[in-house]
């Protein structure tokens, strides 16, 4: 019975994955390959449950199989489910697209096999929703069998510099064999059922993983970061190229709120101070840039022969801006804690959008800012969706760089041991006034390298930009995806700020959604979905405890 609740507990988890992209219109650009790269995806989850299981359980080949059953039929039947009453509603004339923007005739066609006419007509769509069952079924069956797999002998025998050297030919090699074979059936004239040069070259990126994932589980853990960083980085350049126009300004956007996350993560994850004023900074750092650059904006039209500076010498300026801000929030607040913290730090927030509101002279006031001018590289204006993606992907990059090394420098282990307990951080000689406003600080200071990216991308921007609703996003996002945990920002940008694009046209139900799913996690895993190790123990010391008398 428990391992019958396993599976089906992993087959929500992927059901959840599969139904996320589903909904972002991730059909619509791959065409009828969909169905193969969801399969493939349910294939690798019900892999990657499974093989965490202790080694006792995994090997009992019987339950491991049925596992991997439940996973694909739970994930099959829930978006059968799901597609079968979009299909019905949109034969009744219903436009499903005014809620869920991605959710079209076409869409659902992808998933069943049929046309667009076919979907609105009387052709019924249960053969292919019960064609898409069967076959998350049997691609959980089968990633659940790989993990029968000897990965150790495998491991082994790749264990040596012959072996590594094959492994990186073969990433390097496969793509371009698949691509070299694209081109030849192009070159001939052999059609694919519905596929185009795009949705190929999707694939491609799809194929590279794969053969990236199982190098991973080849070589020794000692390299899997190397390989791993490789496989992120070719996958960051090729993803924007193959994304269209609307999915990279999204992930743009959650790219900024990544960087955001990162920085408030500092404050709230490591030192431990509840910051719900952070938009402040954001909007100091979108602000100064603004107002440096922007033919419009009052520095640029009062200073004699000042033409404004560009993308590239009004960042560090507003990194510097928002990091003052921040030495400025943390002087009045050096002895307050918890709620009276969170209370000023919310009442900091207010105070800078009442500002820049207010002061119609300098910021123009609810008109805001306008024409602000793009990033300029080389000549090459950078203004677009896929190149600002690009900027926020460099950004991050540099941010975790930064963050990392800080966490694990010396004032990285006093923010977690004043996090932990002020009154013992200090008696252990640590200088608390010095660590809380270096926090703020480089919280802020990231903030506003955010802010100003934000406002390159919206090239207009007003107070109605910098409303309490961004500081509690960027908060949620910390604490669904894991307190302490730089994954768990990403992956709380991804749900939080990625999701709500798929409901734009009930934007005002996001805050109810944010409650209830706030709510849930603090019920269900209070951690967040990827935690840090040190919050994830000190949350589940209890049950430690009990496990060990129990013994």
């Amino acid at each position: 019975m428990n391992n019958l609740k396993e599976g089906f507990r992993y087959g929500l988890i992927s059901y959840g994955i599969i139904l996320y992209l589903n909904l972002l219109g991730i059909p619509l650009n791959f065409g009828d390959i969909v169905l193969t790269i969801f399969s493939l995806l349910i294939g690798l989850l019900s892999f990657a449950f499974l093989r965490k299981r202790p080694n006792h359980l995994r090997k009992n080949l019987r339950n491991t199989l049925v596992q991997g059953l439940i996973i694909g039929l739970v994930s099959g039947l829930g978006l059968s489910i799901v597609t079968y009453i979009f299909a019905s509603l949109q034969k009744d004339g219903i436009n499903v697209a005014q809620v869920f923007a991605q959710v079209k005739p076409e869409h659902t066609g992808a998933l069943t096999g049929l046309t667009k006419e076919e979907v609105l007509g009387d052709v019924s769509v249960l053969p292919g929703l019960l064609q898409l069952t069967l076959l998350f079924t049997f691609a959980g069956f089968i990633g659940s069998a790989l993990t029968q797999l000897p990965v150790e002998k495998l491991r082994k025998q790749f264990d040596s510099k012959s072996g590594l050297k094959t492994i990186s030919r073969a990433l390097f090699v496969l793509p371009f064999f698949f691509y070299g074979l694209f081109m030849l059936l192009k070159v001939e004239g052999v059609q694919i059922a519905g596929t185009e040069e795009n949705n190929l070259g999707m694939l491609f990126i799809f194929l590279f993983i794969g053969a990236a994932l199982f190098a991973l589980r080849a070589v020794e853990p000692g390299r899997q970061k190397s390989i791993l960083v490789i496989l992120l980085v070719v996958l960051m350049l090729l993803l924007p190229h193959f994304a269209d126009l609307k999915q990279n300004a999204i992930l743009g956007v959650v790219g900024i709120f990544i960087v955001m996350g990162i920085g408030l993560n500092i404050v709230v994850g490591y030192a431990g101070l509840l910051d719900l004023g952070y938009v402040a900074f954001f909007a100091v750092g979108a602000y100064a840039y603004a107002l440096l650059s922007s033919p419009e904006s009052y520095v640029v039209l009062n200073l004699p022969g000042f033409e404004g500076v560009n993308f590239w010498a009004g960042l560090p300026i507003a990194i510097i801006i928002g990091a003052f801000a921040g030495f400025l929030l943390g002087v009045p607040v050096l002895r307050m804690r918890g709620d009276y913290l969170a209370i000023v730090t919310l009442g900091f927030g207010e105070i800078a959008r009442l500002l820049v509101l207010n002061l119609r002279d300098y910021t123009g006031g609810p008109g805001g800012v306008i024409n602000i001018p793009a990033p300029i590289l080389f000549g090459m204006d950078l203004g677009n969706p896929r190149d600002i993606l690009y900027i926020a992907m460099a950004f991050g990059l540099i941010v975790t760089f930064f963050t990392v090394r800080l966490r694990d420098s010396r004032l990285g282990r006093a923010w977690i041991a004043m996090r932990e307990d002020e009154d013992v951080a200090q008696a252990m000689g640590i200088n608390l006034v010095a660590i809380k406003l270096l926090a703020f600080a480089s919280g802020a200071a990231i903030a506003g390298m955010a802010g100003a990216l934000y406002a390159t991308r919206q090239v207009n921007i007003f107070p109605d930009n910098f409303a309490l609703d961004v500081s509690i996003n960027v908060l949620s996002l910390i604490i669904i995806g894991g307190i302490g945990s730089l994954e768990g920002v990403v992956l709380g940008a991804i749900v939080l700020i990625g999701l709500p694009e798929i409901l734009r046209t009930v934007d005002e139900y996001r805050i109810v959604a944010f409650g209830a799913l706030l709510v849930t996690m603090m019920i269900v895993r209070p951690e967040g979905i990827l935690p840090s190790t040190r919050r994830k123990r000190t949350l589940h010391v209890h049950e430690d405890s009990e496990s060990t008398s129990t013994k």
